[in-house]
């Protein structure tokens, strides 16, 4: 179940496990929609606090700062897409359909999982299109590195990347054209939302599906054994 995936979320990134407790699973769901609201700018352990109807005091028992706590949200999200990738390729021997499968799911909106009262899934999918990029555009990003912060969405990089060899072995820029897919689909969700200037209004998830996935796949078919891109 999805509920059980938080326990492989590093210990590095809390003081108290937050589902560990009721009074720790009110302060991550009414965390993350405080953030959804207002932004990691102006997010503080005051604002929450008085949400919650608590202390400050008391959600520093469970994370030293706003930024371990987004940190926290970063790393159950893709915790929690990496478990989605395994279920939606598990038993496709096809590669490209198991390529089409983890575009659609890297594109899509999803949808909340009620199981999980203390996340709200569709929320963290927004808090992660804005705020995720703030993780690693850090001078912190190297120690934080070390301490194993981004070791999951690097597992799901790596996942996802497998795919891709499985249809071209040769291709040799596969983890950079994975990390480029999901950073731009967040980018092109944004961008239409706020920036459409930059975006052929490619919004919705079946547009992105199809453009990532013609993308992804034209890139990764074209290049031949000589090192260069057969469409050129």
């Amino acid at each position: 179940m999805v509920s059980q995936l938080s326990i492989i979320v590093s210990k590095e990134l809390y003081i108290k496990d937050p589902i560990s407790s009721e009074l720790g699973e009110k302060i991550l769901s009414q965390g993350l929609i405080l953030m959804h609201e207002i932004g990691l700018e102006d997010f503080n352990f005051k604002k929450l606090s008085q949400k919650i109807n608590s202390t400050e005091s008391t959600i520093y028992r469970y994370f030293e700062s706003k930024n371990q706590f987004l940190f926290y949200l970063f790393n159950y999200y893709w915790s929690w897409m990496d478990y989605k990738l395994a279920l939606a390729v598990a038993n496709i021997e096809d590669p490209k359909t198991r390529l089409k499968r983890a575009i659609k799911l890297v594109t899509k909106t999803v949808e909340d999982d009620l199981t999980t009262n203390y996340i709200n899934e569709n929320l963290l999918q927004q808090v992660i299109m804005v705020e995720s990029s703030k993780t690693f555009l850090s001078k912190k990003v190297d120690e934080e590195n070390k301490l194993g912060y981004f070791k999951l969405y690097k597992n799901f990089i790596t996942n996802l990347s497998t795919i891709l060899l499985e249809i071209n072995p040769r291709y040799p820029y596969y983890s950079s054209l994975v990390s480029t897919i999901i950073e731009s689909v967040f980018h092109q969700r944004f961008f239409s939302q706020h920036l459409p200037k930059l975006t052929n209004n490619i919004s919705q998830d079946e547009q992105l599906e199809d453009f990532f996935f013609q993308l992804c796949l034209q890139t990764i078919t074209n290049y031949n054994e000589n090192g260069k891109n057969e469409s050129f």
